[in-house]
């Protein structure tokens, strides 16, 4: 039996995060570099070439505002009011039968040590319907997600996620993790 797992940056039309892509941050503009301790005004995809895959698909960028509060295109509103639809990222978990996902997390890390916050940058999640963002810096502070009970052979799970450097210069060595139980 085949255990699936997809990655979506949500939009007009969804873009599928492959193996070999990566998600970007940016000021508005894909590759246009955020300015220090501010948040992304834009979401994107990368391709392992270096080309913005999501570029005609308007993605849903999710920027912190503050603790309860974000900015997904509309102005200001609390976190807890974004609809699936308005939460950057869907990851889909699916299985040839039905399983339960549990003990869901995820969290920025260095690249290398899953333990290790990632470098140079604050990462901000929150599950839909959360009141609060979590900053996220390695396994110790992770995103805790609802556990999804009800035997299936698909579960979804939405969150926001907005990002913001601390120092000057590319990002490229950080990565998220998304891990889970399933039976």
């Amino acid at each position: 039996m085949a255990l699936t797992q997809v990655l979506v940056l949500q939009g007009v039309s969804p873009t599928t995060l492959e193996a070999a892509d990566s998600l970007s941050f940016a000021d508005g503009t894909f590759d246009n570099p955020i300015t220090v301790d501010a948040y992304n005004d834009s979401t994107h995809i990368r391709s392992s070439v270096g080309v913005d895959d999501s570029a005609a698909n308007t993605p849903v960028n999710n920027k912190y505002i503050a603790a309860g509060t974000a900015d997904w295109g509309d102005g200001t509103e609390d976190i807890e009011l974004a609809t699936d639809a308005e939460c950057a990222l869907k990851i889909s978990i699916g299985y040839d039968s039905n399983v339960t996902v549990t003990d869901i997390t995820m969290f920025g890390y260095d690249g290398t040590t899953p333990a290790t916050a990632q470098t140079e940058m604050t990462i901000q999640m929150a599950e839909q319907a959360d009141t609060e963002w979590t900053a996220v810096g390695g396994s110790g502070t992770a995103l805790s997600i609802a556990d999804s009970d009800t035997p299936a052979t698909s579960h979804d799970f939405y969150v926001l996620i907005s990002a913001a450097p601390t120092t000057v210069g590319v990002k490229s060595a950080n990565k998220m993790r998304f891990a889970f139980t399933y039976q």
